[in-house]
């Protein structure tokens, strides 16, 4: 089917009702003598123009969700082709009309590459001074650290300092940029609309940290800022002399990376009393501790990169009773066989009688027994949502054993299976309704994991979810050209929503 811009808009001579529009392709417009197309007119022109305005904001792409596990990205469509370019490139009348509406030019995602920018830096600035007075969304990214990319990264980030008291949401994801022109010591640096931060830089530590820090003076004059997400930063506490001023007791949301230890990351936690969401990275030293837990009452997403060792101290100290989703990336454990933290965790659980609904650990160390031990504690039971991945090989002792899926497996009555042990009795995780299991973390020959998917899949149980979602990646030859792929293939064409990796994946 042609596209819009390959179409002409007609209409019969103007009368006292609105004309019929009539749809006449590019080419068969030009076989149109002068005076015929002096019979038409377009309606377009006669629109009011607060319609056209309105139609020109729903063009606006959408804003791009977070990544989310499993979730493909859609292909970047062109600049050029999206609105609002796209709606400048139609007629005198849509340029006009879009290139006088602010709101059309108040979101805007630069990409600094080989030496390029792309939107041209003279079109980024024009973009800019048409959004008006209106708050910004901005976004720059920089790929490498070449001289070329450095300083054109430094010419963008010039251009958006212009309009800093109009920032709100902003990403900076930049590689050692050369802040040569963009930020100056006499700078003013206030956002009072500042709502998001993202500040990624490069890995390492570079000669330009100071003026990073500079940069983040802004945030001493930033009310409104809820979100804050930073790479790397050496003087990153909350001491009366950190040269940081970061607005910790009002931020909603953290993302926090090298953190220098776990005294620092317990001190930054217990200065955002109204923090919901939290991804830390901590490096491996402990430092002075405190001495009283620390409580968040309304943190509900946590994410921790740390090590075994420092989880537990972590943990020995937290109270977070509205937390429901915890994500752990156990950084040693198959490294230094370090332990996991059993008694930490469960002990935490207890402690702050939260009430999880997403569990994700990745190459945590964790024990089968352990780990069926953690599935049965309360804080556990109500969980909908369960991923286990392990970057470890098959000759490692898998998490997920067949005992466990046994736990797991409904009979065709919608009922558990029986077990020897009492204790072990009941419904396993009666709410799951998602499952993940990356490569390394199961071992369940004959088709076994399989059949405790489908009866869950199946189950008429009241006080039992159907589970919907999974992902399983059948790591050993046995797996691929076994019973667990024929059945979950099955599955899907029965419409579960069934992803399946291997492990040449």
């Amino acid at each position: 089917m042609p596209s819009l811009l390959q179409f002409t808009y007609f209409s019969r001579p103007r009368s006292n009702t609105y004309p019929q529009a009539t749809l006449i392709p590019n080419n068969h417009r030009r076989k149109l003598s002068q005076r015929e197309r002096g019979h038409y007119s377009y309606p377009a022109g006669r629109m009011p123009r607060d319609i056209w305005e309105e139609i020109f904001l729903h063009c606006l792409p959408v804003s791009p969700q977070p990544d989310t596990p499993g979730s493909v990205r859609a292909p970047v469509t062109p600049l050029g082709l999206t609105a609002p370019l796209v709606l400048l490139q139609v007629c005198r009348a849509w340029r006009t009309v879009a290139l006088s509406l602010p709101d059309l030019w108040t979101s805007l995602s630069v990409v600094v590459r080989n030496g390029q920018s792309f939107p041209p830096l003279d079109v980024t600035s024009r973009w800019l001074w048409r959004s008006g007075d209106l708050p910004l969304e901005l976004s720059l990214c920089q790929t490498n650290e070449s001289e070329g990319n450095q300083e054109l990264a430094d010419d963008v980030l010039a251009a958006f300092l212009q309009h800093l008291p109009r920032w709100k949401d902003i990403r900076l994801d930049i590689a050692n940029p050369m802040y040569g022109r963009s930020l100056q010591p006499s700078t003013s640096l206030h956002a009072p609309l500042l709502e998001s931060f993202h500040l990624t830089t490069c890995w390492r530590l570079t000669p330009n940290e100071e003026i990073m820090q500079d940069l983040l003076r802004m945030l001493e004059v930033a009310p409104r800022l809820s979100s804050f997400s930073v790479s790397r930063l050496s003087d990153l506490n909350v001491s009366p002399t950190s040269t940081v001023a970061i607005p910790w007791t009002q931020l909603i949301r953290l993302d926090l990376g090298f953190i220098p230890s776990v005294s620092a990351c317990l001190s930054i936690m217990s200065g955002c009393p109204k923090l919901e969401s939290c991804n830390l990275v901590v490096d491996p030293e402990q430092g002075p501790l405190p001495s009283l837990p620390i409580v968040l009452p309304v943190l509900t997403s946590l994410e921790l990169h740390i090590r075994a060792g420092e989880l537990a101290s972590l943990l020995d100290r937290a109270v977070f009773p509205a937390l429901t989703s915890i994500t752990l990336y156990v950084q040693d454990a198959y490294d230094n066989h370090a332990n996991w933290p059993q008694t930490s965790f469960a002990d935490f659980l207890s402690r702050s009688k939260c009430a999880l609904a997403r569990l994700e650990l990745h190459d945590t160390g964790v024990q089968p027994t352990q780990f069926i031990e953690c599935l049965q504690h309360e804080g556990v039971r109500g969980i909908s949502e369960l991923v286990i991945h392990d970057s470890r090989d098959w000759t490692w002792d898998p998490v997920i054993t067949p005992r466990l899926v046994q736990l797991l497996t409904l009979p065709s009555g919608g009922a558990p299976t029986p077990t020897l042990d009492a204790s072990e009795s009941g419904h396993l995780l009666p709410a799951l309704r998602m499952l993940d299991l990356g490569k390394g973390c199961w071992t369940c020959p004959g088709g076994l994991l399989s059949e405790m998917i489908e009866s869950r899949w199946r189950t008429t149980a009241a006080d039992v979810a159907r589970l919907e979602r999974v992902h399983i990646d059948l790591h050993l030859l046995e797996d691929v050209y076994g019973p667990d792929h024929t059945r979950l293939e099955r599955l899907r064409e029965e419409g579960m929503k069934v992803r399946i990796t291997y492990f040449h994946d």
